[in-house]
């Protein structure tokens, strides 16, 4: 079984995001399946070095997205990210004809995963690992109860 994961980061960026997808991916490959991942442009953004549209750790190959730029545009950037994601996922779905489709929190991985999970008909599992508006509160990003942390809740929800 092959499992398309798509992520936000993923190794070399150390974070405990990116260790939980590798081990994730490592038991996975225990049972003889066969995952591969996919980073969503927040990847590069948070690396801030030169990446190849493919590399492998551990056996796993580790397909990027790119990087978008920024936007002080209302909600602009999460929009492109999408968009830029869905575009990926879809070349990335054509060169590994993966049987499930497994996003992990943010919404924005699930959202374009879903999406092209129905008009494909591939199963997709989402994976919520935190609730990245309360992250986003803790991390004064944005306040509890305003229309960002609202928005993100609906969708997630």
């Amino acid at each position: 079984m092959k499992i398309l994961h798509i992520l936000d980061h993923s190794l070399p960026l150390q974070s405990g995001y990116s260790f939980r997808s590798q081990y994730i991916l490592q038991a996975q490959r225990k049972r003889d399946w066969r995952p591969v991942a996919l980073t969503s442009p927040k990847h590069e953004e948070s690396w801030k070095l030169p990446c190849d549209r493919m590399e492998e750790f551990n056996e796993v190959r580790y397909y990027r997205t790119g990087a978008i730029s920024n936007s002080s545009l209302p909600l602009d950037k999460e929009i492109r990210l999408m968009k830029t994601l869905s575009r990926r996922i879809e070349e990335i779905i054509e060169i590994e004809k993966p049987d499930i489709l497994h996003a992990h929190s943010p919404v924005l991985n699930a959202i374009p995963a879903v999406r092209l999970g129905r008009k494909l008909r591939i199963p997709v599992v989402y994976e919520i690992r935190a609730f990245w508006e309360d992250a986003a509160v803790n991390h004064g990003t944005y306040r509890q109860n305003s229309l960002k942390f609202r928005l993100v809740r609906s969708c997630e929800t």
